[in-house]
């Protein structure tokens, strides 16, 4: 780690402190620190709304990038960034964290290997339960949709389209939707104004079903307000040869229902996963850097697309109707 930035100077101080950093390496301005010539690479991880300015900047100043997801706020600055590495050639990924676990690659090959046959089915659940008012959770930035965008849609949600899409290989075409919000006022965050109740205008769950091209039918339940929930995901998919199921807070295996006896007693087992899955987040980035393979990393179009499917998802909800995504050659839309 050589630098850091921060527009807290608290928080600045107290991490340079942590990484034993010196003042010429700590910035309160990220273009300052985009600049300095002793930065190889940076990792863009504040709220969503400022993902893309501090990225294009990186692309002026030739930095490499990792950056967090939802990519941005919306559709048009997402394709703008979209563009802007594609032209550049800047080595970048956008951090889909849960490509990197072991089980997710594994039924990634699994499917490839047509060892589930025709895909039917994917069922998939992202439960945390931090929302709930038991948690007495403040207005953090979550929940405001001028810097977040949407809620537990693009928060949690986002993750879940880009794992099935990377899973199956297949595109959405088409979505219905139901989003909600639960509690429409929470407490300030600042001390100085205790007490105060600010207004929460994103989704607390985001429910919605999505047809794929290859005909798979799909469900996704998203919410942060399932109590006692911590981060748990899980992921069912149903061919027409076997079925596998995912599970984030499992150990490295899967449940898997493939031979004629599980088949016929209506059996899932749990099979470890082989070890060749394993992989690392940060070492796949900084495989990139160094002009090595990226598998299986997200790229910045695989965000472009993921911000696509999120809205979709938020104009299906809104609209009450089904919200089509064309797919012609790279491009995408809604």
């Amino acid at each position: 780690l050589t630098a850091i930035c921060d527009i807290d100077p608290a928080k600045l101080e107290s991490a340079a402190l942590a990484y034993n950093l010196d003042a010429a390496h700590c910035f309160l301005k990220y273009e300052e620190l985009l600049k300095c010539p002793d930065v190889d690479a940076v990792s863009i991880c504040t709220p969503n709304h400022v993902h893309v300015p501090i990225a294009l900047k990186a692309v002026q100043y030739r930095k490499p990038f990792a950056v967090e997801k939802p990519l941005s706020i919306d559709v048009k600055s997402a394709k703008k960034l979209n563009e802007a590495v594609k032209a550049s050639g800047i080595p970048a990924m956008i951090c889909f964290s849960y490509r990197f676990k072991g089980a997710a690659c594994y039924v990634r090959d699994l499917i490839a290997e047509g060892k589930l046959g025709k895909l039917r089915h994917v069922y998939t659940r992202y439960m945390q339960a931090w929302g709930n008012p038991s948690r007495n959770c403040p207005r953090v930035w979550r929940f405001n949709a001028a810097v977040t965008g949407t809620g537990a849609l693009g928060d949690l949600g986002s993750h879940m389209l880009d794992l099935v899409r990377f899973m199956t290989g297949d595109e959405y075409v088409s979505f219905v939707a139901m989003n909600g919000t639960f509690v429409n006022e929470r407490r300030s965050p600042d001390p100085e104004k205790k007490g105060v109740m600010e207004p929460v205008d994103v989704d607390d769950y985001s429910h919605y079903l999505a047809s794929t091209e290859g005909g798979i039918a799909t469900s996704f339940e998203i919410s942060r307000f399932c109590f006692g929930r911590g981060n748990c995901q899980r992921i069912e998919i149903y061919g027409d040869k076997g079925a596998v199921v995912y599970e984030l807070e499992r150990e490295d295996s899967l449940s898997v229902c493939f031979e004629k006896d599980q088949e016929s007693n209506c059996r899932f087992d749990r099979v470890p996963v082989p070890e060749k899955y394993q992989t690392n987040q940060m070492q796949t980035f900084f495989n990139i850097v160094n002009g090595k393979k990226r598998y299986p990393s997200a790229t910045i179009e695989d965000g472009y697309i993921n911000q696509i499917h999120l809205e979709a998802v938020q104009k299906a909800s809104d609209t009450k109707r089904s919200v089509s995504v064309v797919h012609s050659g790279n491009a995408t839309k809604s």
